[in-house]
């Protein structure tokens, strides 16, 4: 007897709308929750969070079992596949990821070394695959190849992209695409350890102007979605090219991916008469960590919206830390009695 997927893997599969919206939010395990901070008393490094599976569990699990969210995500980082390659990634409380920028496509490992760095990764993911009931999805993901390039070149997340704009074309389209073969085995991997979803989360693709829009956000995310359709057949692929605006549309119509993550500055009207395929998002942030009389407000506006097409509540962008953990609790108790 074949099981029916989670509800958001079929909402995704189907492109039809379910009776009950369900809800996840991008970064739901960390920082705003107080049980996060008494599991990591022990470890420093937050890249050595990353690689200790039965961490990685505890974090991943601690969202569903205080929410009763409809999905887990892996406790990870963007910067993961960097660091596999060789880059010096750390991070520093209240700046972010600190990078050793790199000068050349050469200062990169090579892609074998994924295969093997991830295992502590996907240890995880078969963990809380086992643990997670049936009718939630679990969400693997990784950053898309432009973003994670451009940390790695500027150092850092940087707006103004020096570096970027000093470096050989043609040695950024080598990084680039070390970085999408490398993102394609390590999806494939967590596909295979038993994610259900996957997301990529294109964080700096509004950096860019149209024409390299297409070549540096649209062709990478179209090859890691063929490798893994051509491995896994229809399987759900969320896309989050943040802060792209209009070329959203473009993204939904070219990259293949099975559903979009809107960001809070995208119009609900807009994203709903352009994007053809089941949208996720886009409750302002701040909203939830701030307001939380407007946030259901607006949430109320967000699913009266969406209620007819396939849809995922989400925030527009992840969850603030001092987002107070009550405020979470009573968005959520609105979405699930909606």
């Amino acid at each position: 007897m074949v099981k029916d997927k989670p509800l958001i893997a079929k909402i995704i599969t189907s492109n039809e709308p379910s009776e009950k919206v369900p809800i996840w939010l991008m970064r739901q395990a960390g920082r705003s929750l107080p049980e996060y901070h008494k599991a990591i008393r022990s470890t420093i490094n937050f890249m050595d969070r990353c690689y200790n599976s039965d961490l990685v569990t505890e974090l991943t699990l601690q969202p569903v079992r205080r929410f009763d969210m409809d999905a887990a995500i892996i406790f990870s980082d963007i910067l993961v596949i960097a660091h596999i390659l060789g880059c010096d990634v750390s991070f520093e409380k209240g700046i972010g990821a600190k990078i050793t920028p790199i000068e050349t496509s050469k200062s990169l490992k090579d892609i074998e070394e994924v295969k093997s760095k991830v295992l502590p990764i996907l240890n995880a993911v078969s963990m809380i695959r086992s643990k997670l009931s049936e009718d939630k999805s679990l969400i693997g993901f990784a950053g898309g190849p432009w973003t994670v390039t451009s940390y790695i070149v500027e150092g850092g997340s940087h707006k103004r992209l020096s570096r970027i704009k000093n470096f050989s074309t043609l040695d950024l389209e080598k990084i680039i695409e070390k970085i999408t073969k490398a993102t394609i085995v390590y999806l494939i991997k967590q596909i295979e350890s038993g994610v259900d979803i996957v997301q990529l989360f294109d964080s700096n693709a509004g950096m860019l102007p149209k024409e390299l829009f297409k070549k540096y956000i649209i062709e990478p995310t179209k090859k890691i979605v063929s490798a893994i359709r051509g491995n896994f057949g229809n399987f759900p692929i969320i896309g989050f090219p943040r802060c792209a605006g209009n070329l959203y549309k473009d993204y939904c119509e070219q990259t293949g991916i099975s559903a979009v993550s809107i960001d809070y500055n995208v119009p609900i009207e807009w994203a709903k008469a352009n994007l053809n395929i089941p949208i996720q998002g886009n409750l302002h942030p701040n909203l939830l960590a701030y307001n939380i009389e407007e946030a259901i407000k607006e949430a109320k506006r967000i699913m009266d919206f969406f209620k007819d097409l396939p849809f995922i509540f989400n925030l527009g962008h992840g969850v603030l830390p001092e987002t107070p953990v009550e405020n979470i609790s009573e968005l959520i108790k609105f979405i699930k009695c909606y």
